[in-house]
């Protein structure tokens, strides 16, 4: 097949999209190509949900699915926020402090969430450098009253690392060690009984949205434990936890 026959043979779709809600409709019906002197060659429908790109003749239909949001697009529909990240997992986590750092900046008046919690589960004594800049940013712009950071390091603690015990009054963890990038974390997992009881204690009668990113196991976990406290936190104060997960293998 020559270079010609091969040029002629790809055929270039635009697809435009609308956003409806949660879905989409398309407002392209028609697809034309420059060498059929602009006739339609192929339609675009919408069967069950999905863009369906039908050619004609013998060619197949192609199925078009797509795009996949990720939950936390959803985060600022919370007055309240909690973020829990394993490992890689912190990625969407420090996503949403950046964004709430520029909303802050920008518009603090029309943020809906008005606090964020991230407790952050990581095994590198080293991954926390990475992470610097936007708890440094978050720090010198007066975030830190919205936004609390609980990072948990469960390796093993290097002997040149100072391990310490957590303040007496510290419900979020018993024993610290000294990160780098000058930061501290908590030593060992985090317990989330606790969290979601501290979490139900101090917003009472407020949805409040869990947002988690890490190993399908450990979201099964948060999620069963989410659910639990939402029942008990909306006996007892009209509290509601809502559980959103994104998970890896």
């Amino acid at each position: 097949m020559d270079k010609k026959s091969i040029t002629s043979s790809w055929l270039r779709v635009c697809i435009d999209m609308v956003s409806k809600g949660y879905g989409a409709t398309l407002e392209a019906n028609q697809i034309k190509r420059p060498d059929t002197e602009n006739k339609a060659t192929a339609a675009v429908l919408v069967e069950d949900g999905k863009a369906v790109i039908k050619m004609g003749g013998n060619m197949p239909a192609i199925f078009i699915d797509g795009p996949y949001p990720a939950p936390t697009e959803h985060f600022f529909e919370y007055e309240v926020g909690i973020l829990i990240a394993a490992g890689i997992g912190v990625t969407p986590a420090a996503s949403v402090l950046r964004s709430v750092y520029f909303r802050w900046m920008h518009g603090r008046d029309k943020l809906l969430t008005h606090k964020v919690y991230l407790f952050w589960v990581y095994r590198d004594i080293g991954t926390l450098e990475w992470f610097k800049d936007i708890l440094v940013a978050v720090e010198e712009q007066g975030l830190s009253s919205i936004v609390e950071v609980h990072t948990y390091y469960t390796g093993e603690v290097p002997q040149s690392a100072k391990l310490e015990n957590a303040p007496s009054n510290d419900r979020y963890g018993s024993h610290t060690v000294s990160a780098s990038a000058g930061m501290t974390s908590y030593v060992g997992r985090p317990n989330f009984d606790n969290i979601f009881e501290i979490v139900g204690d101090l917003h009472p009668g407020t949805k409040v949205g869990t947002f988690f990113c890490g190993p399908k196991p450990m979201a099964r976990k948060v999620r069963r434990l989410t659910h639990r406290w939402d029942k008990r936190l909306n006996k007892a104060a009209k509290t509601r936890l809502e559980f959103h997960s994104e998970v890896f293998f």
